[in-house]
């Protein structure tokens, strides 16, 4: 199984740019790849929210690396099991937890950034996160959007709740701004990696809350349908924009391709 990687990221009209994402392919053998990507957006309207999304990437990178040579490093390099993924994933995520919040202790900063990562290996999608930026698995024959991340501000949790029933109204989205679990709270949260089988046509899309602005499932897959594929993050952006997004906006989009 292989795939190919999309990315966008912008300002999107402010000053600063928060948003920081990565992506890299570990390449096992000549059928077997595993992608490896993330999402970090730096809290905005508090202290060096780009600087701390970048740490936060290249510390999540460093880990997660340090976490995955073992299996890399045999002479028959295998793949490690799903619950090996996640329990590497959730691991990688306290590590980076730590050194974030100790770096802000000894900066005597506030704030934090958010952070979605996958693994994509073996027909296996691997997701883990604190924050809300959300990531989604696609399945294009079925037209279905799927959010398999979790999503942590006030307003997704009060919707779980029955608080809010619409998300498209304005006191969602006052409480969309405020955020109930991230790399760097005092109050951290360790989150738990989920994992879900992929098949052939299937795409994974994550991005920074900016990326996706009001957008709901179906509008999202619409963008996504459209051709050239490789434009699919550019729509989805501007369709955010047509409807009022001013955040930084950033984005990972993988594509099954079959060999």
């Amino acid at each position: 199984m292989t795939g190919q990687i999309y990315s966008l990221i912008r300002k999107n009209g402010r000053a600063e740019n928060q948003d920081y994402l990565f992506y890299e392919k570990k390449k096992f053998n000549d059928n077997e790849e595993m992608t490896v990507f993330g999402i970090c957006d730096g809290m905005g309207g508090m202290e060096q929210g780009g600087q701390l999304s970048r740490l936060t990437a290249w510390t999540f990178g460093a880990y997660f690396s340090q976490k995955i040579v073992p299996f890399l490093a045999k002479e028959n390099a295998v793949i490690p099991k799903r619950k090996e993924i996640r329990e590497i994933l959730e691991n990688t995520m306290e590590s980076v937890q730590r050194t974030i919040a100790a770096y802000i202790k000894k900066h005597r900063i506030s704030g934090g950034s958010t952070l979605t990562a996958g693994v994509i290996c073996k027909n296996s999608l691997h997701v883990v996160n604190a924050g809300d930026s959300p990531c989604y698995l696609i399945d294009m024959k079925n037209d279905a959007v799927i959010l398999v991340s979790n999503v942590e501000n006030c307003a997704y949790e009060g919707l779980a709740k029955g608080i809010f029933t619409k998300k498209k109204s304005p006191e969602f989205e006052r409480a969309s701004s405020y955020l109930t679990n991230y790399i760097g709270a005092k109050d951290f949260r360790k989150p738990e990696a989920h994992s879900y089988q992929i098949f052939p046509g299937n795409r994974v899309l994550a991005g920074s809350d900016g990326l996706f602005g009001n957008l709901d499932e179906e509008e999202i897959l619409t963008a996504a349908k459209d051709l050239p594929e490789e434009k699919s993050l550019e729509r989805i952006a501007r369709r955010s924009v047509s409807m009022g997004e001013t955040d930084n906006q950033s984005g990972v989009l993988w594509v099954w391709k079959n060999r």
